[in-house]
Formats: structure tokens, sequence, C-alpha cells
């Protein structure tokens, strides 16, 4: 079977949640047997990084035209076939919303992973949203399946776009294998974290991660938890990053532990989630929720909010707060923290939950479905 994945977003030296995604799903496909990956992207004038993928995976690439401009056209549904001059194959996967265009390929799937551009379009990127309100719904209508990351989006996707459940496959994210291993790396002195146990939040910085939260919930902790455990809060500022901010620099100056270390090396980011006392994502929206399972491999007690999704991903691995109630957070991290049995009963659960998913299974969930649909 021969498949083609667009990689674009690899072709980059800081590599989102999505690139990542691409990269481990191309490379699963590639390890399945019988299969024949190739990845394209656009490069003009080679002045682009090369994508990271396996050197078993052909690397296919258009020097000759941006794809800024191409994104573009794709964007307004004016885009040529980027595949014109490309060998055929079975499938073509577009892992990021938009489905390309393709005149090479039986048939198209795109990656949908989350619907906050409809829920929460005050949440989305000013120049981002009517890129969204254009492509998800055309490329729904143009693929012959879709994927997604969770039942829960699914679901939105269902209801949103009157779409027959069966056309929707669903490929959660395993955490990198770095999660399961011993880092040993001393993070407290490089990230200025100034207590010997802390509690950790870890993403880009956006509303919709609702960070104030957060620190509004640690501001109410007892002062007996605010001196043993820190908050340690760890990430780049993405757009509207204002009131997370504003909170930070106000928790600060109320004399509070509360520590932003910015963007973090990848070689440390699983000691950080190993040598935290809890992990809590206060997100009243997600399209998965990565850093619960990346918790699981970590083998730290997580908080998280009670949304399907998050109850999904976690299972009864996690302990849950009522959405956007700062009481209900605080109850749920000092229950957790006071309380050692329960911490490892967490982390018991979350084990159990984490090994029912894997890259394995998401590849041949697409290489099934690439089979019935070809019958």
């Amino acid at each position: 079977m021969k498949i083609r994945v667009e990689v674009n977003s690899l072709a980059t030296t800081r590599v989102s949640g999505i690139g990542y995604y691409t990269q481990r799903l191309t490379e699963a496909i590639a390890n399945e047997k019988d299969t024949n990956v190739s990845a394209f992207s656009f490069n003009f004038l080679n002045r682009q990084p090369i994508p990271k993928l396996s050197e078993t995976i052909h690397q296919e690439k258009n020097t000759l035209f941006p794809l800024r401009v191409y994104a573009k056209l794709q964007s307004y549904g004016f885009a040529f076939p980027f595949d014109l001059f490309l060998k055929k194959v079975d499938l073509t996967i577009s892992p990021n919303y938009a489905g390309w265009p393709t005149i090479k390929s039986r048939l198209k799937a795109t990656a949908i992973h989350d619907l906050t551009y409809i829920h929460y379009p005050e949440l989305v990127e000013k120049n981002n949203l009517p890129h969204l309100t254009r492509v998800v719904a055309r490329s729904i209508k143009t693929s012959d399946f879709i994927i997604t990351i969770s039942e829960a989006v699914k679901q939105e996707i269902v209801d949103n776009f009157t779409i027959d459940p069966a056309k929707i496959i669903v490929t959660p994210i395993p955490p990198n294998e770095a999660f399961l291993k011993k880092n040993s790396n001393e993070v407290h002195k490089k990230y200025g974290i100034p207590t010997k146990k802390y509690i950790f939040f870890i993403s880009t910085i956006e509303p919709r991660k609702n960070l104030p939260l957060l620190i509004e919930a640690y501001s109410k902790l007892s002062p007996e938890l605010q001196k043993e455990y820190s908050l340690i809060i760890s990430g780049g500022m993405g757009w509207k990053s204002e009131k997370s901010t504003e909170a930070m620099k106000d928790a600060q100056a109320k004399g509070l532990n509360v520590v932003h270390t910015g963007y973090i090396d990848e070689a440390d980011k699983s000691a950080l989630y190993q040598k935290a006392s809890l992990h809590v994502l206060p997100s009243f929206y997600e399209g998965f929720g990565m850093s619960v399972l990346e918790s699981a491999a970590s083998e730290t007690p997580i908080v998280a909010t009670n949304i399907p999704v998050l109850r999904e991903v976690g299972g009864n691995g996690a302990e849950y707060f009522t959405s956007n109630d700062s009481d209900s957070l605080v109850a749920s991290i000092t229950k957790v923290l006071k309380n050692p049995d329960y911490q490892k009963t967490l982390v018991k659960n979350a084990s159990a939950h984490l090994a029912t998913v894997s890259w394995k299974k998401n590849a041949e969930l697409i290489i099934n479905k690439v089979n019935e649909l070809k019958k």
C-alpha cells in the first residue's frame, strides 16, 4: 500500500503539537508491513529545514512554489493538485485540518484535531479563524474519511457536520517514549524552582488553557501548601496571553512562589513532569489533552477539568474538578497533595489506561480503513 503524507508542519526548527502528531503517525504507518510511505513538503528554493523523519520514508518536495502562497490558494479553494508531478498512491493524508487537492491519489484523508473555531471562536487567532471556517467544512466534504484524535471530537464533528460516524476514525496520541524513561536532569536550579516540591503546568499559554484559574486556585491554597509547593508554569506565550501574564505578575507581587520558565529544553520536559508532585490541566476546551497521558507516562498524578475529552483521555487515572470553578480546583489539588495513597491509585489507574493507546494501533486503523474503502 502506497501512502503519502503532507509534512509541512515538520519543516521547521520548532515542531508544534500537530508536527509531533504528523511525525509519529507517518513513521508508525511506515513501520507497518507492506506499506510504502512518502512525505511531501513545499520547500521554496530549499530555504526550509528538512523534515526529521525515519530514513525509510521517501521525502518529496516542491522547491519552486512557496508554501505560503499555496496555502492561501488552498484556503480559498483555488489551489492546483499539489501532487501533479508525483507518483500515484493509494492514500494521501493531510494532517492539519485542510485537505489538499490531489490528482494522483485514490483516496484522501484529512485530520481534524478539534473544533475550537466553532465552539470558542474568540479563542482562535484572528487570521486563522476565517481560514478554518473555509477549509474544515470543505475538507470533510471532499475527504474519503476523516481522522481525529478523540471520541469527543468525533462526536462534535458528527453533530456539527451531519457526517456518518463510520467515516471518522479516532487515533489517540500516545506520549513520547522519553516520558517512560527516568530523566535525572537537574531542573530546579536551571529553571529557578524555589521549592523541592512543585505543582506543574505546561502548555503554550493561550486563553483556552485557562491559566488564570489555576493561579487563582493556587493563591487560595492553605499557607502550608503554598510554602511546600511552588507553582511552575512552562511554555511560551501564545496569542491573547495578556490575562495570564497579568495573573502571574500579580501572584508574584503578592510573594507567591509562581515561576514562569518560558520555553523549556525538550530534553528537560520529562524531568519536569517526573519531579513534579502534581500536574494540573485547567483547560475548558481540548481536542485531546496530550499532557494527561504525558503525566501518566511520568507517573505524576494529574488534576484535570471535568470535560468529556479529558475524562476520555484520563479515565479513572485523574482527579477532576468543575470547569471554571477555582474553589473546586482548590479542593481537588488539596485532596491529591494531602493523600499519598490516593496519588498511588491515580498513578496506577493512569498507567493501565495509557497501555490502551499506541501508534501501531493508529496506523492499523488507517490501513484497515483504506483496505475497506478499496473493496
